[in-house]
């Protein structure tokens, strides 16, 4: 009798396979609880990275397995362990040679991305220390000194993680861009404990915008968004000839707003900045009605930064209304790597 397809098992029984792979890598690496989420089974995106492997050419997902493991090289994870632990997915069910092959090869290769990076001294991760921490209701602006320069471009998302949360990454924008000095700012949530001290471990950033930032700009951001606008409304600043940006600011009441003197005080002194602070409860509409809007949006580039879901809200509101190629930053957008 021909053997299951092995990707068809992960579709119809992913969360026992999920549940079975963990239970081995962790009695293999006891470890490993310190490396992932707290949860019975492996992150959803190594399932999803095996199903593609096994679904899609190969030549297709090998950029996005490097990607992979570069990124998981934050976790302490040793390069030359990557075999292993796919066997025991392999060990799971994958009976086909094919499958097998296909999954033994893509171990191989993630295991040679990340030695080589380990080889060139490419730092896996960074500490940085928080320095200052200041509430603003369920936001808190988080400052940090890395010292050393931490790589990213505006946009790009960086995977934090607090001691106090081993294996709970949280994706966060910064809100500056990158400087020789390693000062970072990010707005973290603030159902996570910090104070000045801590040290938070940074992984490599990731995602990003396409292109450079030098058109006339609509920068549009809701909630979780603030700190990308921030980002980028700084990174204008740094260009020779900052574009015109008209950045938009929304909110449900205007108490949510915060840290917002800094921005205020640039667009009083550079002619080439605007922005709009939008209480949704004073103006009797939506975000999304006020950013689509007549003349807002026309002939400027568009982006948009917010959590996940209402950025994907507002980019659709734009498109609805005519604007193209619109952009979005989520802090909380898993990777696009293996999706479908």
């Amino acid at each position: 009798m021909p053997s299951v397809p092995f990707s068809q098992t992960l579709r119809t029984h992913g969360p026992q396979v999920s549940r079975a792979w963990r239970a081995r890598f962790s009695e293999a690496y006891p470890q490993a609880e310190m490396m992932l989420p707290p949860s019975r089974e492996m992150p959803p995106l190594l399932l999803r990275a095996a199903l593609a492997v096994l679904e899609r050419p190969a030549e297709e997902v090998r950029d996005e397995l490097k990607a992979l493991a570069l990124d998981l090289r934050r976790t302490g994870f040793p390069a030359e362990e990557y075999p292993n632990a796919v066997q025991m997915l392999i060990d799971e069910g994958a009976d086909a040679e094919a499958d097998r092959t296909a999954l033994s090869d893509a171990a191989e290769l993630m295991r040679d991305t990340a030695s080589q990076a380990d080889y060139a001294g490419v730092p896996a991760a960074t500490a940085a220390q928080v320095t200052s921490v200041a509430p603003h209701g369920e936001v808190q602006v988080v400052r940090l000194e890395a010292g050393t320069p931490v790589p990213y471009s505006p946009g790009q998302v960086i995977p934090v993680m607090s001691p106090k949360r081993p294996g709970e990454w949280t994706g966060l924008v910064p809100a500056m861009p990158s400087n020789p000095l390693g000062q970072l700012e990010f707005h973290v949530p603030g159902d996570i404990p910090l104070e000045p001290g801590d040290w938070l471990t940074l992984g490599a950033a990731r995602g990003g915008l396409r292109g450079a930032v030098d058109k006339q700009l609509l920068l549009v951001a809701a909630e979780g968004g603030f700190a990308a606008a921030k980002a980028l409304v700084f990174h204008c600043l740094e260009q020779p000839d900052p574009p015109g940006v008209h950045l938009v600011v929304g909110a449900r009441e205007p108490g949510e707003w915060y840290d917002t003197a800094a921005l205020e005080a640039l667009a009083k002194a550079q002619n080439w900045l605007d922005i709009t602070w939008v209480a949704q409860s004073r103006v009797g509409a939506s975000l999304e009605q006020v950013a689509s809007g007549a003349g807002m949006w026309w002939g400027r580039e568009v982006i948009v930064c917010a959590q996940q879901e209402r950025a994907v809200s507002l980019a659709t509101a734009l498109e609805v209304a005519g604007a193209q190629d619109v952009q979005t930053v989520a802090p909380d957008a898993a990777p696009e790597w293996f999706s479908e």
